[in-house]
């Protein structure tokens, strides 16, 4: 692969800088892949153990100060306004087709079981979720994908240091790079929503240049499916009139 540890960049930096970005996303697909591995009696821990690998490895990274672009986030009221409105219609976007296409929901199993630890633990176990799902996920996700993806693509056959790329800088590579390792990502039952959904974004982000505010539009996205999971049971119908349940997005 291109850009060997001990090389040394036009700007004067050590290395090829993948790690902060590569360790976080690996970490917590390796725990996604331990909780399906897991005795019976685990799985609630690894609620927990999913979401505390990636933020424990963002903190390291970030301690030895990695993530600048982190620390040019300037989000202002009113776009931040505007990035919220956007990731709630992409979570309308990304329900619909399972809403209006009963063929494409998953089997009971995909659905998240707000229960698992016993009725007395429901707001315990949903505030994991959300703090996972709305919080942790969108930021080493937006690292790997939108800072480090993105930019990496456009240096790949050069051997160049993707550090080089500015943010938010378009090309059809980089773009169709982003969309295709975004859904890959997700399992397949997801591709019909994840491939919009992160066009879509990619095009937000080139309006915005600010990785905050891609943040910010896909923890909205996440929060708004759990809400509606949470607050939605009755809201949608099949045609015999029994509610679907939204589980199956968190």
């Amino acid at each position: 692969m291109p850009g060997g540890a001990s090389q040394r960049t036009t700007a004067g930096r050590e290395g090829h800088g993948w790690w902060p970005y590569l360790v976080p996303y690996i970490g917590f697909l390796l725990a996604v892949e331990l909780a399906r591995r897991v005795p019976e009696a685990a799985v609630p821990l690894m609620h927990f153990v999913k979401p505390a690998v990636p933020v424990a490895l963002l903190v390291y990274f970030w301690r030895r100060g990695a993530y600048a672009e982190l620390r040019r986030i300037r989000l202002t009221a009113g776009g931040a306004l505007l990035d919220i409105g956007v990731g709630i219609a992409l979570a309308l976007l990304w329900m619909a087709p399972y809403i209006l296409l009963p063929d494409l929901r998953p089997d009971a199993s995909e659905a998240f079981d707000a229960t698992l630890m016993g009725e007395r633990w429901v707001a315990l176990v949903l505030g994991v979720r959300l703090f996972g799902y709305a919080i942790v996920t969108p930021i080493f996700e937006e690292l790997f994908i939108r800072s480090f993806v993105m930019r990496f693509a456009e240096v790949y056959w050069q051997n160049g240091d993707f550090r080089d790329v500015p943010l938010a800088q378009y090309s059809l590579k980089s773009f169709l790079a982003t969309i295709v390792v975004f859904t890959i990502g997700h399992v397949p039952w997801e591709w019909w929503v994840a491939i919009p959904w992160v066009a879509l974004t990619n095009l937000w982000f080139y309006y915005r240049r600010d990785l905050g505010a891609l943040m910010l539009v896909h923890g909205t996205t996440n929060a708004a499916l759990l809400a509606f999971a949470f607050f939605g049971g009755g809201l949608f119908t099949d045609p015999g009139g029994a509610p679907i349940s939204l589980w199956f997005f968190v």
